[in-house]
């Protein structure tokens, strides 16, 4: 979803569950277990954002929250990621993601923010 709106490349910057000490980009991360809710399951997730600078970094997650926010009701379907996952998720919901939360420096000094939300879908 995020890299078919341009708003990044996955394994260029977009990282799923892991991202190296010397990349930018956005680590995508999973919180615990999904859990249940009716028919649907309900996954947690985290996005951290790394840039190039503190202000790329923040700029970055930015741009993706709004996205977010401008479509979590419109999303209905989330397409497998090669590599990752052979599922499609269906019935998607996006809750609005949180704000921007400052977690702190890296190694090299740049700043690491971060969104959090939920996803609420059903797999196939």
């Amino acid at each position: 979803m995020l890299q078919d709106n341009d708003l990044g490349t996955i394994d260029t910057d977009l990282f799923f569950q892991k991202i190296a000490l010397d990349k930018k980009g956005i680590h995508i991360a999973d919180i615990g277990a999904p859990n249940a809710k009716g028919q649907r399951e309900v996954q947690p997730y985290e996005l951290y954002a790394r840039g190039k600078s503190d202000i790329d970094g923040y700029k970055r997650l930015r741009d993706i929250r709004a996205f977010l926010r401008e479509n979590y009701s419109n999303i209905c379907e989330l397409p497998a990621v090669p590599k990752y996952s052979d599922v499609v998720y269906k019935n998607v919901e996006l809750t609005k993601p949180s704000s921007i939360t400052n977690v702190g420096e890296d190694a090299q000094g740049r700043i690491i923010f971060s969104i959090t939300g939920q996803i609420i879908y059903k797999g196939e």
